[in-house]
């Protein structure tokens, strides 16, 4: 019996609450434009600027365990980089090439540089986390630029600036910088600029056009930036 009036007066109050709270209409999140799908890849592009005494292939120690590697997935345990770090922007030095892993606690270690905590994160965000690793461990003053040239032998090319979206996508025979942009999703929805940097090497090059760009075929670490305001 007191159970039964329990559940009466539950309802009662349920009812109550009911009438002066009305439903909440649902919301609806606004549609962001999505990414174009990555081509299907006959042949990545070699890497050819690996400096002597650096090994050939993506393996950062004999136990380094081959990690299936997605350029617009997440970084974790197992995956390794290849990365150039530089110095400067008119005479770039180069400060850093190296392999290296993620760690089980989804670290990069640079030795007595730091650490960059990268498991977890996009290959963009990466960048940011080894920049600012390099920025404060170095002490450097002048501009940084990270250069990420493979990840698991899959050679890739980073799209940044005034485009849909920040990625890396993996570098493939006779690709253009036109193509790459496309595959990234193009520029920001409404923009009108058109300037084009290609950053090798820590060395930007200007382009006042996608066209003029294309003069130029990608290598693998290099940096298309779509200029946010030329």
């Amino acid at each position: 019996m007191l159970s039964f009036l329990a559940v009466a007066l539950c309802l009662s109050a349920c009812a109550t609450v009911k009438r002066f709270t009305p439903d909440l209409p649902k919301l609806s999140m606004p549609s962001m434009p999505s990414l174009p799908a990555m081509p299907k890849f006959a042949t990545l592009k070699k890497i050819t600027r690996i400096i002597p005494g650096m090994p050939d292939s993506d393996k950062a120690a004999s136990d380094d365990p081959q990690v299936p590697f997605n350029a617009r997935g997440v970084l974790g345990f197992g995956h390794t980089l290849r990365i150039h770090v530089y110095e400067g922007s008119r005479s770039p030095d180069r400060v850093f090439n190296q392999v290296v892993m993620v760690d089980t606690s989804g670290v990069l270690d640079f030795g007595s540089i730091g650490s960059a905590k990268v498991g977890g994160g996009t290959l963009p965000q990466a960048v940011n986390a080894i920049a600012t690793t390099f920025r404060v461990g170095m002490r450097l003053t002048r501009p940084v630029t990270v250069h990420i040239i493979s990840v698991e032998d899959t050679p890739v090319v980073s799209i940044n600036g005034d485009v849909l979206k920040d990625e890396f996508i993996p570098a493939w025979d006779e690709m253009t910088i036109k193509q790459a942009v496309t595959v990234a999703g193009g520029r920001k929805l409404g923009s009108t600029h058109h300037g084009v940097y290609l950053i090798r090497e820590g060395v930007r090059r200007y382009f006042s056009t996608l066209d003029e760009a294309d003069r130029d075929e990608p290598e693998p670490g290099d940096i298309i930036e779509l200029s946010p305001d030329i």
